[in-house]
C-alpha cells in the first residue's frame, strides 16, 4: 500500500478489505489444500472414545469460528482432505453445528456433563491457533465442556513433541501436504505408524489405503479413496476445523501472476 513492494504473501484476513480498496493495489484470493484441525490423542484418554471424538466435532459451531477468527477467510472441512485432493468427496456430510446431539453422545459415551478437556496450540502455523482454541473453549463450555489450553511457542519443539505422541487431549495441526498417499498413510494408517498418526486404527481402512497405493487406475484408486475419506470422517480421529483462504497483495502494475492450491505463486 506504500508502494514499496510488488507482492506481499500472507496477509492477515482481517486486513483484507483495507488492501483491496487501496489504490494501486489489488487482494488476490485463493482456496488452499491445508487442512487445520485438532488430531485427537487416541491411545489415551477421553478421546479414545468415538463417541467424544465425534461429540467434539457436533459441538462445534465451525461457520462461526470462521467469521470470528479467520475473518471468513476459510472453508468448512468434511473430512481429511480438500477438493484438490484425490479421493475428497463433496457427498460426506459435515459435522455440522448440533450441541444436543453432541450432549446425547456424551452421555452415551457415560461421561455427561463436567467433562475436562485440554488441547495443545502453537503460537505460530497454524497461526491464530491459541485464539481459535479459546473459541473452541467458550463453545465447548455450552455443553459442560471445560477446556484447559496449553500454548506452545517453540514451534520446532511443538511439532517434536507432536511426533513423539506426547499430546494432551488434542493438538492443532495444519494438514499441508498435497499428495493423499501421504496424508491418509501418515495420518491414519496403523501399521505403518507415521509421524503424524495419534493412535487411530481401523483394519479397513488399512486395507483400503494398502489396495489404493497399489492401483494405477486412477479413477478406481478414487474411489478406494473415498470409501476410506467416508470412514475417517465418521470415526472422527480428528476435529474437522476449516481450509484456510490464501490472501496475497499485489500492485496493479504487476501482470501474469498465478497462484496455486500449495501456496506457491508465479508469474506466466
Amino acid at each position: 500500500m506504500a508502494g514499496e513492494a510488488d507482492v506481499v504473501a500472507s496477509v492477515p484476513p482481517e486486513d483484507a478489505k483495507e488492501v483491496a480498496s487501496a489504490d494501486g493495489v489489488r487482494l488476490i484470493t485463493s482456496d488452499s489444500s491445508v487442512c487445520a484441525v485438532f488430531m485427537c490423542n487416541i491411545f489415551s484418554g477421553i478421546c479414545t472414545h468415538r463417541r467424544v471424538r465425534q461429540a467434539l466435532n457436533y459441538a462445534l459451531d465451525t461457520n462461526e469460528l470462521i467469521k470470528t477468527v479467520m475473518s471468513g477467510a476459510g472453508r468448512p472441512l468434511n473430512g481429511p482432505l480438500t477438493p484438490y485432493h484425490l479421493g475428497y468427496d463433496p457427498s460426506t456430510p459435515r459435522y455440522d453445528y448440533r450441541p444436543d446431539k453432541a450432549k446425547r453422545l456424551l452421555k452415551e459415551a457415560g461421561l455427561g456433563s463436567g467433562l475436562k478437556l485440554t488441547l495443545d496450540v502453537p503460537t505460530i502455523t497454524p497461526d491464530r491457533a491459541p485464539q481459535l482454541a479459546a473459541q473452541m473453549a467458550e463453545q465447548y463450555a455450552r455443553i459442560g465442556i471445560d477446556t484447559e489450553v496449553r500454548e506452545f511457542e517453540d514451534r520446532p519443539a511443538y511439532a517434536e513433541m507432536v511426533r513423539s505422541k506426547e499430546i494432551a487431549d488434542a493438538c492443532c495441526f495444519d494438514s499441508s501436504p498435497l499428495s493423499t498417499y501421504r496424508v491418509l498413510r501418515e495420518k491414519f494408517h496403523s501399521g505403518y505408524h507415521g509421524p503424524w498418526w495419534m493412535g487411530y486404527e481401523s483394519a479397513h481402512v488399512n486395507e483400503l489405503l494398502d489396495r489404493a497405493a497399489e492401483t494405477p487406475s486412477l479413477s478406481a484408486r478414487r474411489e478406494l479413496y473415498q470409501d476410506a475419506y467416508g470412514r475417517i470422517r465418521d470415526d472422527a480421529p480428528w476435529i474437522f476445523l476449516f481450509s484456510p483462504r490464501r490472501l496475497w497483495a499485489v500492485r496493479k502494475s504487476v501482470n501474469h501472476l498465478a497462484t496455486r492450491a500449495d501456496g506457491v505463486i508465479r508469474f506466466e
